[in-house]
């Protein structure tokens, strides 16, 4: 089992898209003021960015702090919005060519990203693998997706078994994500935890839904459906909230129903204050410190590797009994 490192977390949860930006290292981001070497004989650190979509809150609010550290220790951060694989090789491949010494990446798929994060490696730039571990770089940050998907199906579970009898079927609706793998294995968590913690939840109907538009078609889609579900959970927040607006459009609101998520996003928290019919979500605890991400790069940067090579994230459930108390540690 992985070393694991505690920190916090933050999260909100948006809607939409952006326009794709391939900046080069420096050109946006990080500190106006580059550090002069030659009189501070400090080394002045550039580092890239490649995230999956800013249009995300938690992403958008992620690069927001990444931002604001890096121009607070005078480090040069650049941050660039690759949704695609080929986006992405191509804004890991520009910031080598732009002479970045270390580059973060979101690893949505780390098969189709180790030639290009190996490459960076063999060019001489530090390669930190985020949310997806790819063998062969130097460094990893983010969650046990599986351990966090089980956290937030567990969350579900422990509902389930406060509110329903062992002898009744618990009629449950699952948000997913099947296009990105390191989500596949965060709806395998979620699954395990049903079938160990709650035998009498019966998965009836799953659908993707990683994003609030997504979660909003789904649940329309539920209402005809699946008026009658008891618990819908997945893989983040941000789909369970379009579902969860959807439901109470209709007027399906009631002591019968449940909805969990993970990431406890700014919506999710203040769904949880509503004391609706969302119940529950998970939090990494990741943006209070997010100074994490930038702290391995530049130790990388000037020592060429890190103490713990590996960085993972806690996980706290979040809850009406706690949410308070979550929200007052984000403040």
């Amino acid at each position: 089992m992985k070393k694991e490192t505690v920190k916090k977390l933050l999260s909100i949860g948006l809607i939409g898209m952006m326009t794709v930006s391939l900046a080069a290292c420096g050109s946006s981001g990080g500190s106006e003021e580059e550090t002069d070497s030659s009189e501070s004989g400090e080394k002045d650190v550039k580092v890239g960015f490649v995230i999956s979509d800013m249009s995300d809150a938690f992403f958008a609010h992620l690069v927001q702090e990444l931002e604001e550290y890096s121009e607070e220790i005078g480090v040069t951060f650049t941050a660039t919005e690759c949704p695609e694989i080929g986006d992405k090789i191509t804004g890991i491949e520009n910031f080598v060519q732009s002479n970045c010494d270390t580059i973060i990446c979101h690893v949505t798929d780390a098969d189709a990203l180790k030639d290009a994060a190996l490459s960076a490696e063999e060019a001489g730039v530090k390669f930190i693998s985020y949310d997806s571990d790819i063998e062969g770089t130097s460094g990893f940050i983010g969650v046990d997706n599986y351990k966090y998907g089980y956290e937030i199906g567990k969350n579900a579970c422990e509902w389930i078994n406060e509110n329903f009898d062992e002898s009744e079927t618990v009629q449950v609706g699952v948000c997913n994500y099947p296009d990105y793998p390191f989500l596949v294995t965060r709806e395998e968590g979620i699954l395990a935890a049903l079938d160990e913690l709650a035998p009498n939840a019966e998965v009836v109907v799953s659908a993707k839904a990683g994003y609030t538009p997504e979660g909003v078609d789904v649940g329309d889609a539920w209402v005809q459906s699946n008026p009658d579900l008891n618990v819908v959970v997945g893989i983040n927040d941000a789909g369970v909230l379009g579902v969860y607006e959807t439901f109470n459009a209709a007027g399906i609101t009631g002591d019968d129903l449940g909805m969990f998520g993970g990431d406890a996003v700014e919506d999710a928290l203040a769904a949880l204050q509503a004391g609706g019919t969302f119940r529950g979500t998970v939090s990494t605890e990741m943006l209070p410190n997010a100074h994490s991400f930038i702290d391995m790069a530049v130790e990388l940067a000037e020592k060429g590797e890190v103490e713990e090579r590996e960085l993972y994230f806690p996980m706290k459930a979040v809850t009406k009994d706690n949410v308070e108390e979550i929200i007052a540690e984000q403040e």
